[in-house]
């Protein structure tokens, strides 16, 4: 019975001959598609280590330059870190130099891709002085303000 029905409806199935005459056949694009989840930019091959010597601000700044990160986030570092990036360096949820909340990140659409893009499923992939992890927190900070802003950074009263 199924193949019976599948068959008519195949036999009744519009052509593109069953088209009025006013239908330009094929059909061609006048505007660019715009999609409306774009898939994330590819992560950039980065510098891995800074260089030797550096104070924990200057460390923290040259890894935030590293993956793009705007000025204002070496303020944001001492706010939330006091430039360190440590094992310690953490409140109850939140970890390293900008205080990821690496946990919740990771189970948000927006940002999981991306996060494990930087290399990070977990907080102990930020959370201590080599600078793997250093790098990654920095990658990660810039994921997530990719996608949404400095709002994940607002002081609040």
């Amino acid at each position: 019975m199924t193949a019976v029905l599948t068959a008519l409806a195949l036999l009744f199935a519009p052509t593109s001959l069953d088209l009025p005459p006013e239908i330009d056949w094929p059909a061609t694009a006048t505007a660019e598609a715009e999609r409306v989840d774009p898939p994330p930019p590819p992560v950039e091959e980065l510098p891995t280590v800074a260089p030797a010597g550096m104070s924990n601000c200057a460390e923290m700044s040259w890894y935030r330059q590293a993956v793009g990160l705007p000025a204002r986030f070496d303020a944001i570092g001492w706010r939330e870190s006091n430039c360190r990036n440590e094992d310690g360096v953490h409140t109850s949820c939140c970890w390293g130099w900008w205080q990821l909340n690496v946990g919740l990140h990771l189970r948000d659409h927006r940002l999981a891709g991306r996060y494990h893009d930087c290399g990070v499923s977990s907080a102990a992939d930020v959370n201590s002085d080599t600078p793997g992890d250093k790098l990654r927190q920095a990658c990660a900070a810039k994921a997530l303000y990719d996608t949404v802003g400095m709002s994940a950074w607002a002081a609040t009263s």
